[in-house]
């Protein structure tokens, strides 16, 4: 089992998912925490104190070699240890040496932790002022090195060293730097993944249906009947009143799955998003008018027992527990989000889909999409070849992805296909799982999966196994096969219905220090509606002090920065 979670790793999220989708970037890629065990080899001399500083920089192009060569000090979690080619350590792998050889870039880490330690191992770092050369962070600490002018302006070196191929991904499906821009320039590089990954819809038990009868849900009015249904219609059979139709967690739109504003996006609502108005002004969904009937909607449902009654206590963990325990029959999340019931699929006669989420009206649903860029990679300002960073990066792209990969991205990505994990920066193909999602449908249709890839050979062999008796792969035919989430997200793209958050830049100033409270004030205000604990109405009272107490300046700040 943990290595079929592991493997959600490959499916973009997340990071995804995890925070990806969320947005936290707490993992920040590389680099996090306090405990584990720092690396006993003494770093070498870089630029800011030895022999290595001296090396030219290349004038050739994106991967022409140091000479001399020179070091790179960085810092990783240790999220690529369970995808080593065998023999290969952290410390010294086929990524390392194939800086080493074509780049003539050795890479020297300061430390190795645990992945669940790295945030606050990095934080303890920035704290200590001693930065490696290149390293990874999540956004907060990003925009505390820019704020503080410790990263280095890498407009020039882009510019000049990046790669087509590499800038190719950056501009698929939107700007995969426009975190990183300020004022024109460039601070860093990003594990951009593309834009579709964290779009929401609706999983049911659709054993559930067929036991009452239901059709697939095509309205919102459909979604609505089919909740009570589960929540009336005895649909486990036991005779009692206890399911519910609808599943929500605590926290209504934190964490990765199990979240809000599916449902919401059936009213044209976007929480936790910036969208234009009809001015094209950016506006914060989650005050805007729409949400209010959302709330409403939400309300009627808890009072009706549609909604778990308990759901205020359940984290994303909890609530997962309480589906997997066959008490809750909906909720919505995004195309990963089969991992999070993978564990109850052993019982051959449950079984959930993936729809697109319907609308409330006659127009149609956009569902909330975002950039998606946990991490970002970025050089200490005194390093003298912040063109190390973008050859690295340019080196992963052409390894995995460019003319070298018909021959080298086995040797790269390792046995497990997925040794992408063990390399210190790193960005896959944009919305690459839509295209795995077409190739492995492809191959199942025609029993043919001979011009799959690795991962998508691995994700055919594991829909295989299923449909031979293995429960336990499930997932992988709910994300990657035919009638899939995948399947649901591509419906998306092919009619244009997904709703972007058009602000992905760092934190504003205003942000930085009141974004807290504001968004403490939604949650509370959200969950007493929904409860029945305040009325409806409450929500204008919520929008006035949001704008009272710091969001109108926010509002004023986002615009600036968008128009910037």
């Amino acid at each position: 089992m943990n290595r079929w979670k592991r493997t959600l790793l490959a499916v973009s999220l997340l990071a995804l998912m995890l925070a990806t989708a969320c947005g936290t970037g707490t993992d920040a890629g590389n680099g996090q925490t306090n405990e584990g065990q720092p690396q006993t080899a003494e770093p070498a001399p870089t630029d800011a104190a030895g022999a290595s500083a001296d090396a030219p920089a290349a004038e050739d192009g994106p991967l022409t070699k140091f000479d001399p060569p020179i070091t790179v000090r960085s810092a990783i979690n240790d999220n690529g240890k369970d995808f080593l080619s065998p023999g290969d350590t952290l410390e010294s792998n086929v990524w390392l040496k194939g800086y080493e050889n074509e780049l003539g870039i050795k890479v020297q880490y300061d430390w190795i932790v645990e992945r669940a330690n790295a945030g606050n191992k990095m934080n303890a770092t920035l704290a200590s002022g001693d930065l490696p050369d290149i390293f990874a962070v999540n956004h907060s600490q990003y925009k505390q090195l820019l704020d503080a002018g410790k990263i280095a302006d890498l407009t020039e070196a882009y510019e000049k060293y990046g790669s087509d191929l590499l800038k190719e991904f950056y501009n698929a499906g939107g700007d995969g730097l426009k975190p990183v821009k300020q004022d024109g320039k460039l601070y860093g590089l990003t594990d951009y993944s593309g834009t579709i990954d964290a779009a929401g819809m609706m999983y049911i038990r659709t054993d559930w249906m067929k036991k009452l009868n239901l059709q697939a849900p095509k309205t919102m009015e459909d979604v609505i009947a089919i909740a009570k249904a589960f929540t009336e219609g005895d649909p486990d059979g036991n005779g009692q009143k206890d399911t519910f139709g609808l599943q929500l967690n605590k926290d209504l739109d934190s964490g990765w799955t199990i979240k809000m504003n599916g449902f919401a996006n059936m009213f044209h609502a976007h929480p936790g998003i910036w969208i234009k108005d009809e001015s094209g002004k950016l506006v914060y969904g989650s005050v805007q008018p729409e949400m209010k009937q959302v709330l409403a909607a939400l309300q009627e449902l808890y009072k009706a027992g549609v909604i778990d009654q308990e759901f205020g206590t359940k984290d994303v963990a909890k609530a997962s527990e309480t589906i997997m325990s066959g008490k809750s029959g909906m909720f919505f999340g995004p195309l990963a989000s089969p991992f999070a019931i993978n564990a109850m699929m052993a019982d051959a006669n449950i079984d959930w889909a993936a729809y697109p989420i319907p609308s409330a009206d006659d127009q149609p649903a956009k569902v909330n999409s975002q950039i998606l860029n946990a991490t970002v990679f970025v050089v200490r300002s005194d390093f003298k070849h912040p063109e190390a960073l973008v050859k690295m990066m340019n080196f992963a792209v052409e390894k995995l992805y460019g003319a070298s990969a018909e021959t080298e991205a086995e040797t790269y990505l390792g046995p497990s296909g997925q040794g992408f994990h063990v390399a210190p920066v790193k960005i896959l193909k944009p919305n690459k799982n839509l295209g795995i999602y077409q190739n492995v449908s492809a191959a199942l249709a025609a029993q043919d999966p001979s011009s799959l890839n690795r991962e998508e050979k691995s994700y055919y062999d594991f829909i295989q196994k299923y449909r031979s008796g293995e429960r336990a792969q499930w997932v992988y035919e709910r994300i990657f096969g035919p009638e899939s989430s995948i399947a649901v997200v591509e419906h998306y793209v092919d009619n244009g219905l997904l709703m972007l958050n058009e602000f992905s830049a760092p934190p504003t100033a205003t942000m930085a220090t009141k974004k807290a409270t504001l968004d403490k004030l939604e949650l509370e205000t959200f969950t007493k509606i929904i409860y029945g604990e305040s009325s409806v109405d409450e929500f204008d009272k919520f929008v006035e002090n949001w704008n009272k107490l710091g969001g109108q300046q926010i509002t004023e700040e986002v615009n600036q920065a968008s128009n910037s």
